[in-house]
Formats: structure tokens, sequence, C-alpha cells
């Protein structure tokens, strides 16, 4: 397995001040693996229970969280905790904490207008989890990305309208086929279709 290198103090997790998340050495680590994401049994045993955990990806995920000695957490770690917050929902998941952060990720202007770098991989986190946790009103969230100057994001937000299931995604994704011209991206939404269309009624 693959280990991103983060350099850490060990201690407990405690909020520092104005707020920040002060990570510890496990807490980072179950988040280090580049080859797969921690299961949610994982999460919650280094970070103290399932709320816990909760609470502290949102706030990695955030960027709200520090590793201690250092002025920010590594973008990878970001970029797991992400793709980590379906776990801590029942998708269709409504109306849930884990939902409202990532929804809050993907409609931030820093990554929302993101072009290149580690912003863009944090969109692309937070468009794949939103499919993952299949909030039907998502849809709007999530269409106007099909449009993105990255073909990256096109292809991870035609596949997230596939995750999601709602059958109103077929036309944007129509929309999408009619222009696009990366065969990455038509790959992503002949997926998409696929799967909608095998939903609807």
């Amino acid at each position: 397995m693959k280990w991103l290198t983060v350099t850490v103090a060990l201690g407990v997790g405690a909020l520092a001040s104005a707020g920040t998340l002060q990570l510890t050495a496990p807490m980072t680590h179950v988040l280090t693996p580049i080859d797969s994401l921690p299961s949610s049994d994982q999460i919650d045993a280094v970070h103290g229970g399932r709320e816990q955990a909760r609470e502290n990806l949102q706030a990695i995920a955030l960027g709200e969280a520090v590793v201690a000695g250092e002025s920010g957490v590594d973008i990878g770690i970001q970029i797991r905790a992400v793709r980590a917050l379906p776990l801590y929902c029942d998708a269709p998941c409504g109306e849930s904490a884990a939902h409202d952060t990532v929804v809050e990720l993907a409609s931030m202007p820093r990554y929302r207008d993101a072009r290149r770098g580690s912003d863009l991989l944090v969109l692309r986190a937070a468009i794949e989890s939103l499919g993952l946790m299949r909030v039907q009103t998502d849809l709007d969230l999530l269409a106007p990305y099909l449009g993105h100057p990255s073909r990256d994001i096109r292809a991870a937000t035609a596949l997230a309208l596939g995750d999601l299931g709602n059958p109103q995604a077929i036309e944007p994704l129509h929309s999408r086929q009619h222009v696009e011209q990366v065969q990455q991206v038509i790959e992503a939404i002949g997926i998409a279709l696929s799967v909608l269309e095998q939903q609807a009624p």
C-alpha cells in the first residue's frame, strides 16, 4: 500500500485557536493511503466515535484543520476526507451534515471556479461524493459542471449524475453529448445515460 509522507505530532486531537481542528498522527494516518479509502469503522476508531469522526471529516474537508506544527493539512488528506463523507449518511442523504458540507464545498467560489491545481481535485472529489449521496435536488448543483473547462470535471460530473439516479439528468447529459469533443467525457456521458435510461419509467 502506498502512503503519503505526513509530518505530524503525537497527541490528542483538540480544537486549536479560532475553531481549527488540531489533527493527531492517528487521525491523519487513517486518511493517508492513496490507493484505498478507509472504512467508517477505521475512521471512527481514531476519531473517538461516529459523530466526532463525521465532525472532524467535515472540518478537514473544509480546510478547517491543521497538523501540529504546520499551517494546514495535506491536500491528499483533505480529498480523502471529502470522499469519506458519503460513509456518514445513508443515501439518499437528504438532510445531513455530511451532505451539507459537500454541497458547501462544491459551491465555494475557490473550488467552483478552479481551473487547475489542487482546488480542482477537491472539486472533483466533492462532485463524486455528491453523486454517491444520491440527493435528487443536487442535479441543479451538478448539471452546470457538465460545461466546466476541465475535461476531468466534466467526466466526473457525468458519472456523478449517473450515480445520482435522477432521470431529469438525462436531458442535460444529452445536451452535453451533442457538443462534447473529448472521448473521455463522451464515454462518461454514455455510461451515465445507460444507467439513467434503465432506471427511467
